[in-house]
């Protein structure tokens, strides 16, 4: 099993749109047996989505996941575990601990946008319309 955090400076990101890194971990028998950093930089989600698929991830340890960036995952089979915060390596570890870890409370509905005629609610790896030039709100400010 690869399970995967979306950091920032070896904490769980807020977001994946905040995340520089993605740290996977590869479990056999409740031990681990790898552990790669994958770096993301300044990608789009779709990137970040992506290298993910590629990688082959079981699972995702995050910060909060919006509703459509929700269904995306779980259609490339990836198991989401919201409401992440920490040490990456940490939460990982606790994970395969069996430990209760997250929050699932923290999927984010987003309010209907009359500025959103595709109701894609502006994720790109939803529509790839091109509005992920729109500005991003990390705090729901």
């Amino acid at each position: 099993m690869k399970i995967a955090a979306v950091t920032r400076d070896g904490k769980i990101a807020h977001t994946i749109a905040e995340s520089t890194e993605i740290l996977i971990v590869t479990e056999e028998n409740g031990l681990p047996t790898a552990k790669e950093l994958v770096q993301i930089g300044d990608d789009e989600i779709t990137s970040v989505l992506f290298k993910l698929a590629m990688q082959n991830i079981d699972v995702l340890l995050a910060g909060e996941i919006g509703t459509a960036l929700q269904s995306t995952l779980r259609m490339l089979g990836v198991e989401m575990l919201p409401g992440c915060e920490g040490d990456a390596v940490e939460n990982i570890a606790a994970y395969m601990t069996h430990e209760q870890i997250g929050d699932p409370s923290k999927i984010i509905v987003p309010e209907e946008d009359e500025n959103d005629p595709l109701n894609c609610l502006h994720d790109c790896a939803k529509c790839m319309s091109g509005c992920h030039d729109r500005p991003v709100n990390p705090a729901g400010q």
